[in-house]
């Protein structure tokens, strides 16, 4: 099916819930397998029948680049690059959440945000009305530490993380993002058909934040490949957490094409 099908399946399954708070939709997927399309275009759907949506990126809680800095200085220098669990302000997350429960239609509430192409924070943007639904979006959306395993699991983690030291951080800091996920009222996994089309997708986002910025992160697809081993591990091992317990199982296709994971 094509975008605008997928889009019109689960804007009649958020129209169908009946709740009192912004209900939170969960969205998890790799890098460039189209969350922010799918945010904006859910979006515009909700807004044409009268609804209001926020979408919260995980990726606007990253850490700042001085913040990883200091975590790479005392714990691992693996914790200077951005992504796996450990990278994000989550008590930052679980604030904006808790408070989007409460403030009223004209409260502003401040958001964060993140550019990955100066690869630090930005000014925050300030949300001004109570949405109807949260569609929270991030690469680990629904991960948890047993997703992975301590010791390595490819040649790139036993090349430059041996002795676990960064790989064991990050799965111990996974288990505070755990009540963020609780807060979840139904999720889906939208995924590539495997971790090469994840490394393409992210390569085709380099170029497209480099138009846009001015600003390039990475010269090159080797390089992105690079970027993309930092997050191998917990990738293929949310797909497999996630793909018999998501409310929304969702593959996409290298011409962006989507199908059921599901029969």
């Amino acid at each position: 099916m094509k975008l605008d099908q997928l889009v019109d399946e689960l804007s009649a399954f958020l129209l169908a819930q009946n709740s009192t708070k912004p209900f939170v939709f969960g969205i998890s997927g790799g890098q460039g397998a189209g969350k922010s399309t799918l945010c904006r275009a859910l979006d515009k759907k909700l807004a044409e029948q009268g609804k209001t949506t926020l979408t919260l990126s995980l990726d606007d809680f990253y850490l700042s680049q001085a913040a990883r800095q200091k975590l790479a200085d005392d714990i691992h220098p693996l914790c200077a690059t951005r992504g796996v669990p450990g990278t994000h302000d989550v008590a930052r997350l679980a604030d904006v959440l808790s408070k989007l429960d409460g403030i009223g239609a004209a409260t502003p509430l401040a958001v964060p945000r993140f550019s990955k192409s100066h690869d630090d924070r930005l000014d925050d943007v300030m949300v001004s009305a109570r949405p109807d639904f949260v569609l929270l979006e991030g690469w680990c959306v629904g991960g948890h530490e047993k997703c992975i395993e301590r010791t390595a699991q490819n040649d790139w983690e036993t090349m430059h993380d041996g002795d676990a030291i960064w790989k064991g951080w990050s799965q111990e800091a996974a288990r505070a993002y755990q009540p963020i996920w609780d807060k979840c009222n139904a999720m889906m996994l939208l995924r590539q058909e495997d971790f090469e089309a994840v490394i393409d997708s992210r390569w085709l986002q380099e170029q497209g934040n480099a138009a846009e910025s001015g600003v390039w992160q990475f010269a090159d697809r080797a390089a992105v490949a690079e970027f993309c081993a930092h997050y191998q591990s917990w990738t293929l091992g949310i797909w497999k957490d996630l793909t018999p317990r998501a409310d929304f199982v969702i593959g996409r296709t290298p011409s962006y094409d989507y199908y059921s994971m599901r029969g």
